[in-house]
């Protein structure tokens, strides 16, 4: 078995985080429920190297050479506040039937919707590409529905396939479906079919940044043409033609709410939606994965944050602080928050199916405790909301952690971006409280696992 060199750099670089501060040392919990208990412990998170070869064959992926289409550019400044004072989390019903109810341009004083559907068969793994298309259509009538979204635009689906193995080194490919690990290519699948019987003339774009070969991830995870038809354009891979690819023919400099600029995707910069499709799971680092994580790392072109040890496999956006500064939960957030504001989701559709501990990819700690299958929790949910903060705010919760505690959702709460006040959500469908269930972390004050 043959492993990059830079794979052993940087699991030496995220082993030292346990090293230099024993405080992030994970701890399991016995009270789990369905789906299995300890779990892994991740090494670096979405900017781990994990191993893996050039892209594979079996479908066609859009690299560097890529430039602007049309739409309009969305800043941070267009998004709304969650606003609103009163009410409890957990005021379920009839509130977000209908269209409009959860728009990104509602009145300050508009509650935050996230909607929250759960399958009623035992395992994820029991789950169809029916059940699940059911389910992601039910969360997203829920949270208002998709009539935003008008003929002829261009809309990015941005899944989270950080890794498309069960292990570090990369040697067992993960299953195709409910996984955990990476979005369920059904999910993505179920919201392209709803965007394209609204968008028939439009782009649908499915955009990602694997952190290795991209092209490969989606062949291993499904996201191919021959399972999405006519539902998708392209399948497009943020880091051009390859995790070594410096060009900027294909981006443009943007600036963030800070007022640092950054390289931006164009096709994605510029385009009329952007729907956030993010798994269910803990991070070593920012505490928590999910809609804003999504966006304010994953769309982030390698080439522009290397990571010192760059090869045409290794898309890790650094360790350090010269790249993507991952040394701590304040160090991360700070810049998930600033390029996450460039240009903020418009939807957010979360894979909960399965839901994953000490993510957020199979790892092991320092002490080699965890492995991938007793870190899988089988939620066997989908999330939908138009507001990603307010929706990792319910996800935060439905895992046991403190979303005041997430750095990236704290300061964009504070931008004006979204909310962690559960007085300002309301929670239509399945309550926290029927579905909460510890996952661990490496930091225990923000997911203790308890």
């Amino acid at each position: 078995m043959k492993i990059a060199h830079s794979f052993v750099v940087h699991s030496v670089l995220a082993l030292s985080v346990f090293a230099l501060a024993p405080s992030l040392a994970c701890k399991s919990s016995g009270s789990e429920t369905a789906g299995g208990s300890g779990g892994s412990s991740q090494t670096g998170g979405h900017a781990i190297e994990l191993g893996g070869t050039g892209g594979a064959g079996g479908v066609t992926v859009s690299g560097g050479s890529i430039t602007s289409s049309g739409g309009a550019s969305a800043t941070g400044g267009s998004q709304s506040r969650a606003g609103g004072a009163g009410g409890s989390i957990g005021v379920g019903g009839s509130s977000a039937n209908g269209g409009s109810s959860a728009s990104v341009d509602a009145p300050q004083n508009d509650k935050q919707i996230v909607a929250m559907v759960q399958s009623t068969k035992e395992h994820a793994t029991d789950l169809t590409a029916s059940d699940v298309a059911s389910l992601v259509a039910d969360a997203v009538t829920k949270a208002g529905g998709l009539g935003f979204i008008k003929d002829g635009q261009t809309v990015v689906l941005k899944p989270n396939l950080v890794t498309a193995y069960t292990d570090i080194m990369a040697t067992t490919p993960a299953p195709q479906t409910v996984n955990g690990i990476a979005t369920d290519w059904r999910v993505v699948k179920a919201v392209a079919d709803l965007v394209r019987a609204a968008n028939p003339k439009g782009k649908i774009l499915v955009m990602e940044g694997s952190v290795n070969s991209t092209p490969q991830a989606f062949t291993l995870l499904g996201y191919t043409q021959a399972n999405f038809g006519s539902a998708v354009d392209e399948f497009v891979a943020i880091e051009g033609t390859s995790c070594t690819d410096t060009t900027t023919g294909a981006l443009e400099q943007r600036k963030s709410l800070s007022g640092a600029k950054y390289w931006v995707n164009s096709r994605y910069a510029n385009a009329d939606v952007v729907i956030s499709l993010p798994t269910m799971k803990t991070h070593l680092v920012a505490g928590i994965t999910g809609g804003v994580k999504n966006l304010g790392i994953g769309t982030t072109p390698v080439g522009q944050f290397p990571s010192g040890t760059n090869t045409p496999s290794d898309c890790t956006r650094g360790q350090t602080s010269t790249a993507i500064d991952h040394s701590s939960p304040e160090t991360l957030g700070q810049f998930i928050r600033d390029y996450y504001s460039i240009r903020p989701a418009d939807f957010v559709v979360m894979d909960a199916l399965q839901g994953l501990e000490h993510g957020p990819a199979p790892a092991w700690d320092s002490s080699g405790s965890y492995d991938y299958e007793s870190s899988k929790k089988n939620m066997r949910l989908i999330l939908a909301g138009r507001n990603a903060v307010a929706v990792d705010t319910i996800e935060a919760l439905v895992m046991k952690c403190d979303p005041k505690k997430v750095p990236h959702l704290t300061k964009l709460e504070a931008d004006g971006l979204g909310t962690t006040d559960t007085s300002k959500i309301t929670v239509v469908g399945k309550q926290v409280s029927d579905v909460a269930t510890p996952f661990a972390c490496a930091q225990t004050t923000i997911c203790p696992g308890t």
